[in-house]
């Protein structure tokens, strides 16, 4: 259980109305996230249950809901021929079998159609047991995550408009959120549907600490969560930010001390490779 009491969003916003500047959007998935965060914190597996399992796969993603994951997060690219797929990497050499069926050439992920991607094992460098794995479509990933978790939907590379179509066309744009470490994708995926959740991801060195210039921008995506990076998030920063409305995860933690610097921090999620871990470790508390 939680080491803290957060006052509830609504109340916040009520009593800081005067004092910070907000540009909020409040959403149905945030505010059910919002009503979980009161006495738990949110399980976010990065790339699926990436510990023990190829990363960005349907294994690591059913392994994942079955950890018991309050969130999945994974990544998408668009083909060549407009399909999303979900890849971490611009490149295929890491996780596949490229090198192998296509030859040295590092052509980018966007290159592909998604009948090629087909043809690549995405999961035997992670063992022999996942021989044959493939690269999912993001729709094939939604179905398998959305039956017992929330998926956390990262931009790596795509169209905000054929994002948003296949939302509309799965009736999932109340269900999952949407993230980016590219804040003109979010205003462009806002503009398209205001009702999807949004969360900007920030922490790299062009965005070290949610402040200032960096903190307007923030504001001006309409996201309801900010996914920092852990190391370059101190806990003023995290009262900060509540006291504006947002939800805060941090990524990418893996240890037991790590989750319980987070939690004392007060951060409403946690992305780590171990959600099996992390779940446990909070019911222990």
């Amino acid at each position: 259980m939680r080491t803290f009491h957060r006052v509830s969003a609504v109340l916040l916003l009520s009593v800081v109305s005067c004092a910070a500047p907000r540009v909020i959007q409040r959403t149905a998935l945030s505010e059910q996230l919002t009503r979980f965060t009161s006495d738990s914190t949110i399980v976010v597996a990065h790339r699926g249950d990436s510990a023990s399992h190829p990363e960005n796969t349907v294994p690591a993603f059913e392994s994942a809901v079955a950890a018991g994951a309050g969130m999945v997060e994974l990544d998408f690219y668009q083909t060549v021929d407009d399909v999303l797929v979900c890849f971490h990497d611009g490149t295929l050499k890491r996780t596949t079998d490229s090198v192998a069926m296509f030859g040295e050439g590092e052509r980018g992920i966007a290159d592909y159609t998604l009948a090629e991607l087909n043809q690549l094992d995405a999961g035997s460098w992670k063992g022999p047991e996942f021989a044959g794995t493939k690269i999912p479509t993001l729709e094939s990933a939604l179905r398998s995550i959305q039956t017992g978790s929330v998926t956390m939907i990262e931009h790596k590379g795509g169209e905000a408009k054929v994002l948003v179509d296949l939302l509309r066309r799965m009736d999932l744009i109340d269900s999952v959120l949407v993230q980016s470490f590219d804040w003109d994708f979010l205003v462009a995926v806002h503009h398209l549907e205001p009702n999807l959740t949004l969360a900007a991801l920030g922490g790299s060195d062009s965005t070290r600490q949610p402040r200032g210039e960096v903190l307007a921008r923030l504001q001006r995506t309409h996201c309801a969560m900010v996914h920092w990076n852990f190391d370059r998030l101190v806990p003023e920063d995290v009262r900060a930010l509540h006291a504006r409305g947002y939800l805060i995860a941090v990524y990418t933690l893996n240890d037991l001390e790590e989750f319980d610097r987070a939690i004392a921090m007060g951060v409403d999620a946690i992305t780590t490779d171990y959600p099996a871990r992390l779940r446990a470790h909070l019911r222990e508390r």
